[in-house]
């Protein structure tokens, strides 16, 4: 099942706003919040992140993982557990923007409960783990950058012993990527907790990093470049690291190997999502950072702004778009893919299918915000969670 999923937190126009006072000492009494501009680079970076998202869902429920043609293969390997990272960390973005403990409490229970439900329909929801990321975000609200680059670090240093005493394949199948014990008590708090698609450890680190940066002002133009440069050291350094710690032999039995295969060197110093190792964590993070403040550079330029600023709207869409787009694959390509007799209707179609299909679902998308962004101030979704939880 899919393993990335949308950014759903939409937090009005002053979560992504930057109001005076947050990255600056303010040099005048604060505007209302709802006269500061957006930044538009937050927009497109979370446009980018659900274009991501969708692809990595649509290859792996209609590819099945298939690597082939080659470059489409690598797009979806460098998306594949990175999107989701990069919309977390938005996230943790908006909430300092936000700044209002009790919308953002009334919202994680919205997205509690939508995503429940929608688990239903779609295993591998983000929603849920959402709600709660927005819960726990809630209350670190007051503590500074220093203190929440800590609860980052702790966070992956809890997966760790998590991963050392417990049982990480506990629940799952591997063969269907499926999770049957997800219902059951104690299956859903390991699932919420530890080996879930997106679990609070060690996931809350990109939360916290995220809110670090919307404290230390990421937006400032010397803060944004200097991310850049270090996100892309970060990025390369795990990569190195990964490739040397992978290489180290697996000793234990071959029963063991085939049976806890993310046990082995090669998967929990990976640098893929499952397991979400340290270096993983590192890589993943690094680069969502760097995909926003390339966002936020590019976005400082008007002529580059006023090109994009389809693209940003549809950013700001997230929730609505994450719906549509697992609506869209079921009703939409597999009907189309089945009908046209391409593969049957299943696992197994081509990439080419998968990346079709998420060039049309884009398309439709920016589209869509468009014209409805030419009447309505936000998406559908947007502003049922805006009318319900403020």
């Amino acid at each position: 099942m899919a393993r990335t999923s949308a950014e759903t937190g939409e937090a009005s126009d002053r979560a992504h706003s930057v109001p005076p006072g947050v990255g600056r000492a303010p040099q005048s009494p604060p505007e209302p919040a709802a006269c500061a501009p957006r930044v538009g680079g937050l927009d497109l970076a979370r446009c980018l992140a659900i274009f991501g998202m969708v692809y990595v869902n649509f290859e792996v429920v209609l590819a099945a993982g298939e690597r082939e043609p080659r470059w489409l293969g690598v797009l979806a390997a460098c998306t594949e557990g990175r999107a989701a990272a990069t919309f977390v960390v938005l996230a943790g973005i908006g909430l300092v923007l936000l700044d209002r403990r009790a919308v953002i409490a009334r919202r994680a229970l919205f997205l509690l409960l939508l995503g429940f439900a929608w688990q239903l329909v779609w295993p591998g929801d983000i929603l849920h783990y959402y709600a709660f990321y927005l819960a726990v975000g809630a209350l670190s609200l007051r503590l500074r950058a220093g203190g929440l680059w800590c609860l980052a670090a702790l966070s992956i240093a809890a997966f760790g012993v998590l991963f050392g005493c417990l049982d990480y394949g506990a629940g799952w199948h591997w063969e269907t990527l499926s999770y049957p014990e997800f219902w059951t008590p104690a299956g859903q708090l390991h699932n919420l907790l530890f080996n879930g698609w997106h679990p609070l450890f060690p996931w809350l680190a990109f939360l916290f990093a995220g809110m670090a940066l919307g404290r230390w002002g990421l937006w400032e133009v010397r803060n944004r470049r200097t991310a850049l440069a270090l996100s892309a050291v970060i990025f390369l350094a795990a990569h190195f690291l990964s490739q040397a710690l992978a290489a180290l032999p697996d000793e234990r039995p071959l029963e063991e190997r085939i049976g806890e295969w993310y046990r082995a060197p090669e998967a929990f110093w990976s640098v893929s999502s499952l397991p979400p190792g340290p270096l993983y964590m590192l890589s993943a993070g690094a680069s969502a950072v760097f995909v926003i403040a390339l966002c936020l550079e590019a976005c400082a330029r008007p002529s580059f702004e006023r090109r994009t600023r389809q693209l940003s709207r549809a950013g700001r869409y997230a929730l609505s778009f994450y719906i549509a787009h697992v609506l869209f694959l079921y009703f939409g390509v597999i009907v189309v893919t089945s009908v046209l007799d391409v593969g049957g209707s299943g696992p197994g179609e081509p990439l080419e299918w998968a990346a079709g299909g998420t060039a049309v679902f884009c398309a439709f998308a920016v589209a869509f915000a468009a014209a409805w962004g030419s009447v309505f101030r936000r998406g559908p979704l947007e502003w049922l969670m805006r009318r319900l939880c403020g």
